[in-house]
């Protein structure tokens, strides 16, 4: 009869063959080893199942058509054996040391479904760059930073995603509970999940870095927009979820806010007719917290919303001219 739960750790590649070798290299140099490692090809179109070739026998593979990071993820979930769930991306890396350290601390607090860590990033020279807790801390000035329960985890993350997937191992009991990543989400669904577990569930910080990811240029401005989409629609799922939970005025502040930065973003892609619909939304979320957080709060945001408006019709230059006294008499 088996005591000791048992450590499955999951990897999503898809075009990876540059970088998956290093990834599984890293769980195989793991000081207290996984009872597997399952990497599921996404429907790659490059030699990444020709790479894994080299670990057989040690990596459990499985293939499917392009689906998306959530699918993937549920896949190998689904066929899991481990009690604890990790999970890798397929380009960085953990240190050695990334499973026991957060082993060891699951079994000594049972009560607790998920931990995650801190990471540093690095890029393709492979200079280091800021920690990510380091940089997302900023905003929560009495949030932990020692070992130990997030209070107010849902809230906090209301406000701001502060969980690297790749820092994560969770109970696999917990997400049978919660639900497994939400497979119509194809950006910031990982903070879906955080969402939805921290509304049942307690959960803890190592603030450690555990493990170092790879920061690609790439199409920055496709993956502004993408991230942007993912954020106010997981948002606006979980408000509807566990709106109770949190103060209607921090979903609003943060929906409003994130509904501005996609217009104008929209905007400068020349997609006026979305950037309008997005100025739209930001005047409606901003409007519905004045009774709560009184005017002079929802000031700043509203004034931008209605330069966006103003851009889409006008243009960037008559928008500004017409804006700036105005401006002058509220600020």
């Amino acid at each position: 009869m088996r005591i000791d739960p048992l450590i499955s750790v999951i990897i999503p590649a898809y075009n990876a063959e540059r970088f998956i070798h290093l990834a599984v290299e890293s769980v195989l140099s793991q000081s207290y080893p996984p009872h597997e490692i399952i990497v599921i090809d996404d429907g790659s179109t490059d030699n990444t199942r020709e790479v894994l070739k080299i670990f057989e026998g040690k990596v459990r593979c499985l293939y499917q058509e392009n689906r998306g990071p959530s699918a993937a993820r549920n896949a190998g979930i689904r066929v899991a054996e481990g009690d604890l769930i990790s999970f890798l991306d397929a380009d960085d890396l953990w240190t050695s040391n990334k499973l026991d350290s957060q082993y060891a601390y699951m079994m000594a607090h049972p009560e607790i479904a998920m931990v995650f860590s801190d990471h540093e990033e690095f890029n393709e020279k492979g200079m280091s760059l800021d920690s990510y807790l380091g940089t997302k801390l900023k905003s929560f000035a009495v949030f932990p930073i020692e070992t130990g329960p997030i209070e107010n985890a849902f809230e906090k993350l209301v406000v701001e995603n502060f969980i690297s997937t790749p820092t994560v191992m969770v109970r696999k009991a917990c997400l049978e509970k919660t639900g497994l990543f939400d497979e119509e989400i194809w950006s910031v669904e990982d903070r879906d999940l955080w969402l939805r577990i921290s509304a049942t569930f307690p959960i803890a910080c190592i603030p450690k870095k555990f493990c170092k990811r790879r920061f690609h240029q790439g199409n920055i401005s496709r993956q502004q927009e993408l991230t942007l989409q993912g954020r106010v629609r997981v948002l606006e799922k979980n408000r509807k979820l566990f709106r109770y939970l949190v103060p209607d005025a921090a979903w609003q502040s943060q929906l409003a806010g994130h509904y501005l930065d996609l217009g104008f973003l929209l905007l400068q892609k020349g997609r006026k007719w979305e950037a309008f619909q997005a100025g739209i939304k930001t005047l409606s979320y901003g409007l519905e917290g004045i009774a709560e957080e009184g005017l002079r709060v929802r000031l700043p945001v509203l004034f931008q919303g209605c330069g966006l408006l103003g851009a889409t019709i006008l243009g960037w230059r008559m928008s500004r001219y017409l804006w700036k006294p105005i401006k002058k008499v509220f600020w």
